[in-house]
């Protein structure tokens, strides 16, 4: 008899693999009570350690003994005419069943434990952005389950997620879905071919973050989205510092997996590898905050600002408080950006100090490119858009802001073709929507911008700019009943339900210049200049510009946009009041690079005319 029929017949090979599946099943077990208590790694770690050592024991025991009716015996005290060797072998394939059952019910049951819970939504939408056809080499990194006991870090198991984005953005062969598209699916039980469907991906990424002090768990998969076909997963038990050694290797399994080229672009070579803890989870947290906007961005300036404290040389913090900065004054009131200072001096210094550390860091050029764009450097402020597009050709954030500087100069037809790539790339964000919804008014496709208005308020019924915009709609149609009942939905957004309801009254009178409209009048131009008060709307421009300067670049759409009186439109172009309001825009000078949009041409070398 042959060494290996020997071990057949002892049982050896059965005892094996009963004892493999039995310790694969409680190191399942033992890794799901850790997860649920917060306890240390180790504990999983000494466990598979005992089963390793263990398992040439239990082989040693089978060889030597057998186990009878009569209870365990030597093999050397074993009668081999009695069939006990083949009873105990049936034994142990019952067993063996018993537990390969054990591990397909609770792979079942982790699948469905650990999917994010199916939360209600303050959003009933009625109607969907249109899906969007798959492409090779697609993916969409769902935002990983926060399964720390602290519910808190929730910005950390997002923080992670939106890390492992960018890591994966930087593949050349690869499209990665838009990280607000694929966080609109956060806390929602959805199937994940739809999931897919709805963002036109082939592959899904999905995983959980656990973490403990400065030890964190982070378990990934990759999932064909046509089949469920689980492509490639893994867990990670690290130290925190170790962070960016984990998102990379993710990024390269996932590159092998998928068969595409790694060509990690020179932004993701330029990021940094390793990271005080502490700095990174303030960086986490104060992201998270700027992404909420509200009065919660002065506590994002301040986090950055602990993190820049512990280490200067971070350069995504430094542009992410330049970003912060540049959004602050649609969010506070006077009195606070007041005793803040100046904040587009502060975001301009942010940015300088980013862009010195790592000039290949796309979140920088973007901060760079806003802050030349608020000062009227239109060329300047597009060539860092363009620059930071080009390292990150895909980014929507980037491509938002672009489109509003193609937008408010006029050159509409360029904006188009961006506006279309960036819905397309993450068409559920209102945001993105309400620039969308600024050219189509330039553009004077009414029906269109209405459709796109209802969107974005059913993505975000909360959105203020997107309100502003519906409330001037209605108003310069006339249907005044409607805007007084759209005011009260808006009135805890911006202003006094009082005021709106004023200048309401003072529409409906025609405009009358012995009726007072309001202060809401002076916040926003465009209710002067469907009124035909030019006096009044430049009083608003007056305003505006004291203010901020994306308020003062605003009342540009009303020039462009064919949208009312042709008569009322070219008297307003003509005037030479806005033709000094242009020159202080330094608009000409920049149409005199670009080319000039259709209502301004140039008159000789150094004057233009608009009609």
């Amino acid at each position: 008899m042959s060494f290996f029929d020997e071990l057949k017949r002892r049982n050896v090979v059965r005892v094996g693999v009963a004892y493999l599946v039995a310790a694969w099943v409680v190191l399942q077990i033992i890794d799901f009570v850790v997860d649920a208590i917060s306890a240390p790694n180790w504990i999983v770690q000494v466990f598979i350690l005992v089963a390793a050592i263990g398992l040439p024991v239990v082989l040693a025991i089978s060889w030597a003994f057998e186990l009878t009716p009569e209870g365990v015996k030597r093999e050397s005290e074993i009668d081999r005419s009695q069939p006990i060797p083949a009873t105990t072998g049936r034994r142990l394939d019952r067993l063996i069943i018993v537990l390969l059952t054990l591990a397909v019910v609770f792979l079942v049951g982790e699948r469905l434990m650990t999917s994010p819970i199916d939360m209600p939504t303050s959003i009933e939408r009625t109607s969907e952005p249109p899906d969007i056809a798959a492409r090779e080499n697609t993916i969409a990194v769902l935002p990983f389950v926060n399964m720390s006991s602290d519910q808190e870090q929730e910005y950390f198991s997002d923080g992670i997620t939106e890390e492992i984005l960018n890591r994966l953005a930087g593949i050349h062969e690869l499209r990665v879905a838009a990280r607000t598209s694929v966080f609109s699916f956060k806390d929602h039980n959805e199937d994940i071919r739809e999931i897919a469907r709805k963002l036109g991906v082939e592959t899904i990424l999905e995983g959980s973050v656990r973490r403990s002090g400065d030890e964190i768990r982070i378990t990934a998969q990759l999932i064909r989205a046509s089949d469920g076909f689980h492509l490639w997963s893994s867990a990670y038990d690290r130290k925190l510092e170790n962070i960016f050694a984990i998102q990379d290797d993710i990024a390269t399994r996932i590159a092998e997996a998928l068969q595409v080229s790694m060509g990690i672009s020179d932004r993701q070579a330029g990021a940094p590898r390793t990271v005080d803890p502490e700095v990174y989870d303030l960086y986490l947290r104060a992201r998270a905050l700027h992404r909420q906007r509200g009065e919660v961005l002065l506590e994002a300036i301040e986090l950055f600002e602990q993190a820049l404290a512990i280490d200067p040389d971070f350069a995504p913090a430094w542009a992410g408080l330049s970003h912060t900065y540049i959004v602050l004054p649609n969010y506070i009131s006077e009195e606070q950006q007041d005793s803040i200072g100046d904040v587009l001096e502060k975001s301009l210094s942010a940015a300088e100090r980013a862009l010195e550390l790592d000039p290949t860091l796309p979140s920088a050029i973007h901060a760079m490119g806003n802050n030349l764009f608020f000062r009227f450097e239109w060329a300047n402020a597009e060539r860092q858009y363009l620059k930071a597009l080009e390292l990150d050709p895909d980014s929507a954030d980037i491509m938002e802001d672009y489109v509003t500087l193609l937008t408010f100069s006029g050159q509409l037809d360029a904006s188009r073709k961006v506006a279309d790539r960036m819905i397309e790339l993450d068409p559920y964000v209102a945001v993105f929507q309400n620039a969308m919804i600024a050219l189509l008014e330039a553009q004077g496709e009414q029906e269109l911008k209405d459709e796109t208005i209802r969107i974005a308020l059913e993505i975000n019924p909360d959105l203020p700019n997107v309100q502003l915009v519906r409330f001037d709609d209605l108003l310069r149609d006339g249907k005044f009943d409607e805007a007084r009942s759209f005011a009260h939905q808006m009135s805890t957004v911006r202003h006094d339900l009082g005021e709106y309801l004023e200048l309401i009254d003072w529409m409906e009178n025609g405009a009358r210049s012995d009726i007072d409209a309001g202060p809401a009048l002076l916040y926003n131009p465009s209710f002067a200049f469907h009124a035909g008060r030019y006096d009044l709307w430049l009083t608003a421009l007056t305003k505006a510009r004291d203010q901020w300067p994306e308020w003062y670049i605003a009342p540009l759409l009303e020039l462009y946009s064919p949208i009312g009186s042709p008569e009322r439109l070219r008297r307003f172009r003509s005037d030479p009041r806005t033709k000094a309001y242009l020159e202080e825009l330094k608009l000409p000078e920049y149409w005199r690079q670009v080319g000039w949009p259709e209502i301004c041409q140039p008159s000789g070398e150094d004057d233009f005319f608009c009609s």
